[in-house]
């Protein structure tokens, strides 16, 4: 995951950025769902990104592979550049409505809620992060 600014901003940064990103994503996929609720044979999407992401920071104990060439091989789930390919789906559901419609809005409401959660948490944790870059350049003020 490449991002500019040399050595102030580090890779955590650029997974936060990944992060901000498909989190906004996510969230406009729950909101076309829920707008879609009464939409006769609507079939509610998912957007899927924690596992490739985890898998880009290498998480799972394995070092993140990076490419220099699209041609390279690469792992599942990334683009050539490093940055996470969500994966945009149907969701699998269990209810269908009389009308045909998968939408389950308490499902999605809930979600909703969660990933705004995480997206404020996300930004709450880069703007400490400015913060201290803030108080380093005024000379610890």
């Amino acid at each position: 995951m490449k991002i500019p600014g040399g050595p102030i901003f580090s890779s955590s940064d650029a997974v936060l950025e990944q992060s901000l990103n498909h989190r906004l994503a996510k969230q406009n996929v729950i909101a076309s769902n829920l707008t879609n609720a009464q939409t006769p044979g609507y079939r509610a999407m998912g957007y899927e990104f924690e596992g490739q992401l985890q898998a880009a920071i290498g998480s799972s104990g394995n070092l993140a592979m990076r490419v220099s060439n699209e041609k390279h091989v690469k792992f599942a789930g990334a683009n050539a550049d490093g940055t996470v390919q969500a994966d945009l789906h149907v969701k699998p559901t269990e209810s269908i409505g009389n009308d045909g419609n998968t939408v389950d809005a308490d499902q999605e409401m809930a979600d909703m809620a969660e990933t705004q959660i995480l997206y404020r948490t996300t930004v709450e944790l880069l703007n400490r992060k400015l913060g201290m870059l803030r108080y380093g350049i005024n000379g610890g003020r």
